[in-house]
């Protein structure tokens, strides 16, 4: 099975208190923020899963007409290989 992978550009910034909020360049409304770079980075790994999966969601009934099919994607983190 190939795998496919997309790619994301993660912005790091210190902020308050040392901790380093976390955004993806791509979607800005994907930010979070945790006490350590680390953790920062896990947790943006999360919200963007998070992100994408809301538009999962919902009534699918109202959805456009025409031929449908599922695409799966797998997001593969760098340091998850």
């Amino acid at each position: 099975m190939a795998v496919s992978e997309l790619a994301y550009t993660a912005i790091y910034e210190q902020v308050d208190d040392g901790w380093t909020q976390a955004r993806i360049l791509e979607v800005p409304g994907v930010i979070t923020a945790g006490a350590s770079r680390d953790e920062a980075r896990d947790l943006l790994r999360d919200a963007l899963r998070e992100y994408l999966a809301s538009f999962m969601e919902g009534d699918r009934d109202e959805a456009p007409r025409g031929d449908r099919e599922q695409l799966r994607v797998e997001l593969i983190a760098p340091g998850d290989r």
